[in-house]
């Protein structure tokens, strides 16, 4: 098999990962038959092709330590594939596989080989039209927003569009968060309601909350993302990750507490502002090691993963080194008043602190434990965030962001460079902060970050070298107040290719193997079962609705054309000729809302066109009152207007 490409290796745009080009496609040479073992209720399979063999797993994704399930539509499952070498039987790392799962072709292409081949091509050049099912090579952006609630996208950029994914209400205002249990689960802290919710971030619901005790505020995963710990007035609460259950409840000191947990996840460290002290917990043992002196009112505390010593920023303008082994401050450094942020650059040698009273980022060496420069940042910098080559600097009265190069620091006395970027109209500063959450992060696998501007209510996408952002979309006209990136696609861990998704409806599928160098490609077959539970609610129902609507992105004050398919749910044949089918059309957040008839043209098809009266997020759903079709039920059509 040869298929001519210009593929990168990994993925290279916000948002884009298969912005790729099939030039030519030839035949595959080498496929067998894959293996089927039922007994574990997953799948498992073995194909070759041009000396790549691919073993594929496939298994349900239940809670930890219960037993296999079979492969159930709407149900998660996790995805294991090994890559090796046919002669030599060695495993291939880093070659960056892309999967996908797509409904069977059989039909279409008896021969394994070319079916096979066809539908890759298909989906290397897919954009928003590609056929697949399921894709597991994707990343997600999550909004922590203003108003309580949490925003879920895919994001397009380089189609020029973004999906929402979901969107879910808190209640009140979220103040942190974290992704913990390999990315499965969301713990969101909610002080207002005094407690922590627990997202399950496979089905994009909330599952339950924690009593953390009250008023919980900052939060922190252990680095293997099996423990979390949470802040509250009542001290430091341990988390079990995989069932949200409190494992213990330590008392720390008085006042408002930040958080930070060594790389190895042995140490934990909580700053204690009336008392002027940092707590030192044995992270993995849950006990209180001690507590040492930290300056006046200690608000921020990071750990340097070259030193392993702690970093407690005070309001006082202190920074107090704290050795957490030996339970003893080390040195005490001099800075500035005003200050209210330290974060450590990769590599663990340098501590940036962040001061918008004097408008200065000042630069310790953890080398000498020394400010070694200053650097003159204006309009207020509050917030500084990283990627491998460059410190990003928010700042509260402008809407640029500035950056400094990291190979450019570490002289001391010699100033630090600055160059920026705009991300927004407004500043950052404008909309009052409700969260202790990052507002820019890094985005997976590129030189690149993800930028939210309250105020804009927009989430920007910048690379590294550009002179402005390259994309945005406006979060369902939701202040973000800080993101999170969960990264979906395909990653190698213990020499092996993991991921998981939400299998789609019952029927035969394919799953689809790419791998760009050295090139090869496979299809393993897939049944998805039926859910007895989902197969009856679908039979009850008087039609089954197919989305024909293109796309999940219309813009606002222009007619878009919204199309559905109906059919009988025991023959699947088209119902044509239901006169008083409609819409019932409602804007999410708000009181707006309206009906409109649908037109019935051929083979059970049903359209009309609606025009978003602003921009925000409609919710669609189809009614046929002379079969009993209510607009209750629940299928129903998501669309960001913009």
């Amino acid at each position: 098999m040869i298929l001519e490409t210009n593929l990168p290796t990994k993925r290279t745009a916000f948002g884009s990962t298969f912005r790729w080009a099939a030039v030519g496609v030839c035949a595959i040479l080498g496929l067998v038959p894959a293996t089927l073992r039922a007994g574990d209720g997953g799948y498992r399979g073995t194909r070759k092709d041009r000396g790549t063999v691919f073993d594929l797993t496939v298994q349900s994704a239940g809670d930890p330590g219960a037993p296999a399930a079979s492969l159930m539509e709407a149900q998660p499952a996790q995805f294991t594939l090994a890559i090796r070498d046919e002669t030599t039987g060695a495993k291939r790392s880093g070659v960056f596989p892309s999967i996908w799962l797509v409904p069977s072709a059989v039909s279409e292409e008896p021969d394994d080989t070319k079916r096979c081949t066809a539908q890759v091509a298909r989906l290397l050049t897919g954009g928003f039209t590609s056929p697949s099912a399921l894709d597991l090579n994707v990343y997600y952006v999550i909004a922590l927003n203003g108003d309580g609630s949490i925003t879920i996208t895919d994001p397009h950029f380089g189609f020029g569009g973004s999906q929402l994914l979901a969107m879910l209400e808190l209640g009140h205002t979220g103040y942190d968060w974290v992704l913990a249990s390999g990315g499965n689960r969301l713990f969101v802290t909610v002080p207002e309601a005094n407690r922590v919710a627990v997202i399950d971030t496979v089905r994009w619901k909330e599952i339950g909350s924690v009593d953390a005790g009250p008023n919980p505020r900052r939060i922190v995963a252990a680095p293997d993302g099996q423990q979390v710990w949470v802040t509250s007035d009542a001290g430091l609460t341990s988390i079990r990750a995989s069932d949200a259950t409190v494992v213990k409840t330590l008392a720390a000191g008085r006042g408002e507490h930040d958080l930070a947990i060594t790389e190895d996840g042995r140490f934990l460290a909580a700053t204690n502002a009336t008392d002027g002290t940092v707590t030192l917990v044995d992270a993995r043992g849950a006990t209180i090691l001690g507590s040492v002196a930290a300056g006046g009112s200690p608000l921020q505390v990071v750990f340097s993963s070259l030193s392993g010593m702690a970093y407690v920023a005070a309001s006082d303008g202190t920074v107090t080194v704290v050795d957490p082994k030996r339970r003893k401050a080390l040195a005490t450094i001099a800075a500035r008043t005003g200050l209210t942020q330290i974060r450590m650059a990769p590599g663990g040698r340098y501590a940036f602190i962040a001061n918008p009273t004097h408008d200065v980022v000042q630069i310790i060496d953890t080398a000498s434990n020394r400010v070694i420069q200053t650097g003159a940042i204006d309009a207020g910098p509050f917030d500084i965030a990283f990627t491998e080559t460059l410190a990003y600097v928010r700042r509260l009265r402008s809407e640029t962001v500035q950056m400094i190069p990291l190979a450019a620091i570490g002289k001391e006395g010699e100033a630090v460079p600055v160059v920026d970027f705009p991300a927004g109209e407004y500043g950052f500063g404008k909309v009052p902060r409700t969260t202790a959450a990052a507002g820019l992060v890094s985005a997976p696998g590129e030189n690149a970050v993800i930028i939210a501007n309250p105020a804009d209510q927009h989430v920007y996408y910048y690379k590294e070298g550009m002179a402005a952002p390259i994309g945005h979309f406006s979060n369902a006209s939701r202040s973000a107040q800080a993101v999170l990136v969960l990264d979906r696609s395909i990653r190698e861990k213990g020499g092996v290719y993991l991921t998981s998704g939400i299998l789609p409806t019952a029927g035969d599928y394919e799953v689809a193997v790419f791998v760009n160098a050295p090139r090869s490609l496979t299809c393993f077959p897939l049944t998805v079962a039926e859910d007895p539970a989902l197969a009856a609610k679908r039979h009850r129902l008087p039609v089954t609705i197919e989305q024909l609507t293109e796309g999940s992105v219309i813009p606002a004050g222009a007619p878009a054309l919204l199309a559905f398919r109906l059919r009988d749910p025991k023959t699947s044949a088209p119902r044509d000729g239901l006169d008083d089918a409609m819409v019932l059309i409602v804007q999410a957040g708000g009181t707006w809302f309206t009906r409109q008839s649908l037109k019935n043209t051929e083979g059970g098809r049903y359209e009309t066109e609606f025009t978003a009266p602003s921009p925000g997020v409609y919710y669609v759903y189809i009614g046929v009152p002379s079969i009993g079709l209510r607009t209750s039920n629940a299928r129903g059509l998501a669309l960001e207007a913009r």
